[in-house]
């Protein structure tokens, strides 16, 4: 019962990391990249979204080895992974470069 909790959070979790570079204009919610009044460039976000994706995996590594051992992951399940944390990130690409714009007119 406990680690349904734990994997609904965890998912959770990697939904947030995912639409953060899109929701924000600083560079790990930190760094001030772009000038005022103006947007992070496309190629900052896609890195910032990888590191977020190396940080989401980097955590469930972690669980999965305090939950009892990491089992060995092929190359699909590296793939499948992006392409999820992809999906996740699709909300805070539409928030970012298609309904701002209509919501600003």
């Amino acid at each position: 019962m406990i680690t349904d909790w734990i994997i609904i959070s965890y998912l959770l979790a990697l939904l947030v990391l995912a639409n953060l570079p899109f929701v924000n204009q600083r560079l790990f919610l930190v760094i001030p990249v772009a000038a005022p009044g103006r947007q992070k460039s496309f190629w900052w976000r896609i890195v910032e979204w990888l590191v977020y994706f190396v940080i989401g995996m980097g955590a469930g590594l972690y669980i999965e080895y305090s939950i009892g051992g990491i089992e060995p992951k092929g190359w699909i399940f590296w793939s499948v992974s992006l392409a999820i944390f992809a999906v996740f990130s699709v909300i805070g690409f539409i928030w970012q470069y298609q309904l701002r714009k209509h919501l600003q007119v």
